[in-house]
């Protein structure tokens, strides 16, 4: 792990600079800067503020490495290191926060989503099924295959011969509705229109996907939130 010691004499050597240079360069004795850069002293704060002007570097890329520092004691003496020190706890504090909140907020839509999903009244979940027993040509009436009987002499032979009639031009058709649309509608199309009838009162209750959806993704938001809740502080660790 690095200290305040190595990272000083890592950045002088990508300078190329000896000890004597680097240390005029900073305004201090060389017998100074080599304890810096064995650790066995730290900077006052204008020697530090010194030392970036002459490495050409910011403060937090010298102390990035050292966020972690067991050094960390020591160097807070140094006012810019512990102001440094305190802004990354800050930031740190705030992502903790924030992380926290998006957990709760997922969670919270989560429960919100699994509970629509359950209780099944989001999506409509009644049909309607209607009947079609084929097309109706334009000189019949509408209900030409419940009613063609009245529109035949009664006569055995030509009752047989419509009977046999209509059922070769049965052309069943059903439509699922989620809206009523009264006993019987017409519906026109290309081949002719025809006579739709409503199968049953009681309107058929389907499950709708729609729900099965909000119960999944309910489910799958309350993990993330939970699993962001568990490891929030692996999350936000500062490396």
């Amino acid at each position: 792990m690095s200290t305040f010691g190595t990272q000083l004499r890592h950045y002088r050597s990508e300078l190329k600079l000896s000890q004597p240079e680097f240390a005029e360069q900073v305004g201090i004795e060389q017998s100074y800067l080599s304890k810096l850069e064995n650790d066995k002293s730290v900077p006052s704060n204008d020697t530090f503020r010194s030392i970036l002007t002459a490495l050409n570097l910011k403060i937090c890329d010298f102390m990035e490495p050292l966020k972690d520092s067991e050094d960390k004691a020591r160097l807070i003496n140094v006012p810019d290191i512990e102001a440094w020190y305190k802004q990354q706890s800050n930031k740190q504090f705030i992502k903790q926060r924030s992380l926290v909140y998006i957990a709760i907020l997922l969670s919270a839509l989560g429960c919100a989503m699994f509970y629509l999903g359950h209780q099944e009244k989001l999506f409509n979940r009644k049909f309607y099924e209607y009947k079609s027993y084929g097309v109706v040509k334009d000189s019949e009436p509408d209900g030409i295959f419940h009613d063609w009987r009245m529109l035949v002499e009664q006569s055995s032979e030509k009752i047989d011969a419509k009977r046999r009639e209509m059922i070769s031009r049965h052309d069943f058709k059903f439509i699922i509705s989620a809206d009523y649309k009264g006993f019987s509608f017409v519906e026109s199309g290309e081949q002719g229109r025809r006579l739709y009838n409503l199968t049953s009162k009681t309107p058929v209750i389907k499950p709708h996907k729609g729900h099965v959806w909000l119960e999944f993704i309910g489910i799958l938001l309350l993990v993330v939130g939970a699993g962001l809740i568990t490891f929030e502080s692996k999350l936000t660790r500062q490396h």
